[in-house]
């Protein structure tokens, strides 16, 4: 079923990202060869920049191939460790969940509003739902993965696997 729903963003996604190409090319060859630049292509590339970015913000939570930096990956103690995911996943939660809730309520306040494209008079208020929805998902990904990645330590991040396979290949030891 997961993987379903993963086959159906992506697919949302790359038909958008076609889409916004074609606008982009669509826009330019007006513009620069006929005069004619396409009416309301500012607006279409900034909602399908905004809906591209929010839909796969959960398939990089649970890819979990998001940029990573490990500042104290010298530290050898477990439980050091452990605090350390313990905290990515409580911050990881709480700022995609403030997210999800202030796009919330400023998808209330411009459907309530009816705030509408400044040219092509689209309603801006069910991008921005979908935005919070998509950010509410991402948190509950950061939960889920991060709750499994605890109690199975075992199951590490991917970037962790890649470094102990060329640690392996180059002879080298993971300590």
């Amino acid at each position: 079923m997961l993987r379903q729903i993963e086959k159906a963003i992506r697919f949302v996604a790359a038909v958008l990202l076609f889409l916004l190409m074609m606008l982009t090319f669509i826009d330019v060859i007006g513009r620069n060869f006929f005069n004619r630049p396409l009416n309301g292509a500012a607006e279409l590339t900034e909602l399908s920049l905004g809906a591209i970015v929010f839909l796969m913000l959960p398939l990089i939570a649970i890819r979990q191939s998001h940029i990573v930096v490990d500042l104290f990956d010298f530290v050898p103690s477990r439980i050091f460790k452990a605090a350390q995911a313990i905290t990515g996943i409580v911050v990881g939660v709480f700022f995609f969940g403030m997210m999800a809730w202030r796009l919330w309520h400023l998808g209330d306040s411009t459907a309530r509003y009816n705030d509408l494209t400044p040219t092509l008079k689209l309603p801006i208020a069910p991008l921005v739902y979908g935005m919070a929805v998509f950010a509410a998902i991402t948190a509950v990904c950061i939960l889920a993965i991060g709750v499994r990645h605890l109690w199975r330590p075992s199951a590490r991040r991917p970037a962790e696997r890649d470094v102990d396979a060329a640690n392996l290949a180059s002879g080298g030891t993971n300590g």
